[in-house]
């Protein structure tokens, strides 16, 4: 073995040995890094969605950006874009969850098979500028006269002349520098308009895609058979990207060759037109080798939780029963416990007791349940949901909106998700706050008995006690409750109980914060009055 061929190997060893050490460190613990949200949905944005994709109020209501967040340990963009498009889009099949559950317990359990395909997707890393995803959204320049023009121009014309200066003249080295400032001003004029970095993150999918094939495990043989499929299908692609992901390694180190000889545009134009044709083929492969890594992702997050997690039970029955439910973002985080028949709850209680926090609970563990088949709870039983919420709909300033018509069409969206099969949990909180009292109480109390008369289990948390008298026919009622302390403030248990809050402790805090004795006195006095003429 000479002395560079073991340089190499040497350093080959160490860079794997670096990786190795990259990815066990990465996979045990939240990844800090920087994400695009724009850039991450862009495939789901792209992709067909179906009548139980949750749309973007309830994605934003569940505050499900962070817990993406919470989630991903993804280096490649389509592990990030499967993982995102995999919570947008639950399950409704049990055993689709359950052989998603199967593959995320083999990798917590197979650290061999595991990182294997974890320096796949390391080296495949991340698509910065979305180019893959940019030039299969716009349509292609297809020009088969550019691909023989360039051919002439990159290839023929240089290594002709290049023989010429040798064996004839030097002279034809003075045509051969003209010609490359020809070639230059073309580079420049096509390589945005090619997008050659798409080109380039394609041909990196193809290239994760052969060694996951390669993989001899048995246990991924749906992954591995699927890809073989595709690979076989979209064979003139890969053979037409090998040039330009030659050309691109190494930090471009062979980009002067590419621009004197037209390599990535000649190559781009001989395959644009087959490019155009598979789109849908390649959107599948970029999905299929990014949902391995988003199982992976998964398995490090319940890695990190120990036990603090369940399997979920699916029932036919409309029943929401859910014990000892934590919140995924709270750290030691106090668990809830709920059970919940045809129908819903009135939840009632002052701000910040954990209204709002066990609604996004409730729907959160759902998508876990449905994503990917565990609930962080002690017990789940439920049958498969169509989330729709109407949390923290806002005024949308732009279309000129008020608050009142976000609220008039967040909740309309959850009178439409009824006409569906599935039946819907629509977690609301404060519904039409932003109107006058008797207005507000008289529509909330009617279309709140009409969800309850529809499939669906619903969850509304209200300051409106006069609800409370109006919907006791048809939903139950519990609380969150806190004291306060004159000396010491706040405090909360942050537990469900049974019942309606009754507590008044809005003024309390006022004097705990030092308002004027005079206000805090005539405000009881005025509710005291208020609460006789209700």
């Amino acid at each position: 073995m000479t002395i560079g061929k073991m340089f190499l190997n040497t350093l080959k060893e160490y860079l794997n040995k670096r990786v190795l050490g990259l990815i066990r460190n990465d996979y045990s613990k939240d990844m800090d890094k920087s994400r695009s949200f724009e850039k991450i949905r862009k495939f789901f944005d792209m992709s067909k969605k179906n009548d139980y994709t949750l749309d973007n109020q309830t994605w934003s209501d569940l505050d499900m950006n962070k817990i993406y967040e919470k989630l991903d340990r993804a280096y490649s963009s389509s592990g990030e874009a499967a993982l995102y498009s995999m919570l947008r889009n639950p399950l409704r099949s049990e055993d689709k969850l359950k052989e998603r559950g199967r593959l995320i317990q083999l990798f917590k359990e197979n650290s061999e098979l595991r990182e294997s395909l974890q320096c796949i997707f390391f080296n495949l890393n991340n698509d910065f500028k979305n180019g893959f995803l940019d030039m299969i959204e716009n349509d292609l320049t297809i020009s088969k006269a550019k691909y023989y023009i360039y051919t002439f121009l990159g290839k023929i014309v240089p290594l002709t002349l290049i023989l010429l200066a040798i064996f004839v003249n030097v002279k034809f080295m003075i045509v051969l520098f003209v010609l490359s400032y020809i070639n230059i001003n073309i580079n420049t004029r096509e390589v945005k308009a090619i997008k050659t970095n798409g080109i380039f993150y394609l041909r990196k999918n193809i290239v994760a895609a052969k060694k996951i094939v390669s993989i001899n495990n048995g246990d991924i043989d749906y992954y591995r058979d699927k890809i073989s499929g595709i690979l076989k299908s979209i064979k003139g692609i890969d053979r037409g990207t090998r040039l330009i992901g030659f050309i691109n390694m190494w930090a471009g180190l062979f980009e002067p060759l590419s621009v004197l000889f037209l390599l990535e545009e000649s190559a781009y134009y001989s395959i644009s037109d087959k490019i155009k044709e598979e789109k849908e083929v390649l959107m599948d492969l970029y999905y299929i080798v990014g949902e391995l890594e988003a199982l992976i992702s998964i398995s490090g997050y319940k890695h990190d939780l120990m036990e603090q997690y369940v399997k979920p039970v699916f029932i036919k029955e409309i029943t929401l029963n859910i014990v000892e439910g934590i919140h995924p973002l709270i750290e030691n985080a106090v668990g809830n416990s709920i059970s919940i028949k045809k129908g819903g709850i009135v939840l009632t209680g002052t701000n910040m007791a954990g209204k709002s926090t066990f609604l996004r609970m409730l729907g959160v563990n759902m998508i876990l349940a449905q994503s990917f088949y565990f609930v962080l709870a002690k017990e789940y039983q439920a049958p498969f949901f169509n989330i729709v919420s109407s949390i923290s709909p806002s005024d949308d300033l732009t279309k000129g909106k008020s608050f009142f018509m976000a609220e008039v069409e967040s909740i309309h969206r959850i009178i439409k998700a009824l006409e569906k099969d599935l039946p819907v949990f629509c977690p609301i909180d404060e519904i039409f706050r932003g109107t006058n009292p008797i207005e507000r109480i008289s529509m909330s109390a009617e279309i709140l008995t009409y969800i309850n008369r529809g499939k669906s289990i619903s969850i509304v948390a209200t300051h409106d006690r006069e609800l409370s008298d109006i919907l006791k026919e048809n939903y139950e009622f519990y609380y969150f409750s806190e004291t306060v302390d004159t000396g010491k403030g706040l405090s909360f248990d942050y537990k469900i109980k049974k019942g309606i809050s009754q507590t008044r402790n809005a003024i309390k805090l006022l004097e705990y914060m030092s308002y004027p004795k005079e206000i805090t006195d005539r405000a009881y006095k005025r509710a005291e009055i208020i609460e006789k003429l209700l």
